[in-house]
């Protein structure tokens, strides 16, 4: 009789070794569907889930921006929309151009459906002004002469002379304190003789 209790005790010790390691391996998987390595964009948009929601729920699983948008342009969806619905959650713009404007140079499907031109546009459809949206383009590495061109087709008021970065004003009081330009002395502030 002095086994019976050893018995019991060692079933039920197994029972719990069993039921705590099913508990952990669920545990893990759960965390692994979670993960940033193991979130699916394409099932979200499979699944008819806003693209807003998407981004969304990539972001909160650790994605990239880069990451998120490449896998929702592969899973099929609509750059145009893409694009607004990642400035409708007020993502960086330059970070936007940038991701997708990479993915649609790799891709020669996208190409012609995601330009610079037409993301440039979407920002600007979005609300975004044109002298915002000309330097997230050029922050996300764009040509300055085609985001002048596309400037220029977007109505902005003197396109050819959009700059960037835009030139820094120089604050009154330093530089050349003669009428044109002065020669070759210093281009401090002329203080009077004491």
């Amino acid at each position: 009789m002095g086994r019976k209790p050893t018995f019991y005790r060692e079933a039920i010790m197994g029972k719990l070794v069993k039921a705590a390691v099913m508990v952990a391996i669920i545990l893990m998987l759960g965390g692994l569907a979670n993960s940033p390595g193991h979130a699916t964009v394409s099932v979200d948009i499979t699944a008819g889930l806003p693209l807003e929601k998407v981004i969304a729920n990539g972001l909160a699983a650790g994605m990239s921006i880069d990451a998120i948008l490449g896998q929702a342009l592969e899973a099929g969806a609509d750059p145009y929309a893409l694009v607004k619905a990642a400035i409708a959650l007020k993502l960086d713009l330059s970070l936007i151009f940038k991701a997708v404007n990479d993915k649609c140079s790799a891709d020669p499907k996208l190409a012609g459906k995601c330009a610079p031109c037409l993301l440039m546009k979407c920002a600007a459809d979005a609300g975004i002004d044109l002298k915002t949206v000309a330097n997230a383009m050029m922050a996300a590495g764009g040509n300055l002469q085609q985001v002048r061109d596309c400037l220029a087709g977007l109505g902005y008021e003197n396109a050819g002379a959009f700059a960037y970065p835009e030139p820094a004003a120089i604050p009154p009081g330093i530089g050349p304190t003669f009428p044109g330009g002065g020669g070759g002395g210093g281009g401090g502030v002329v203080s009077p003789s004491i």
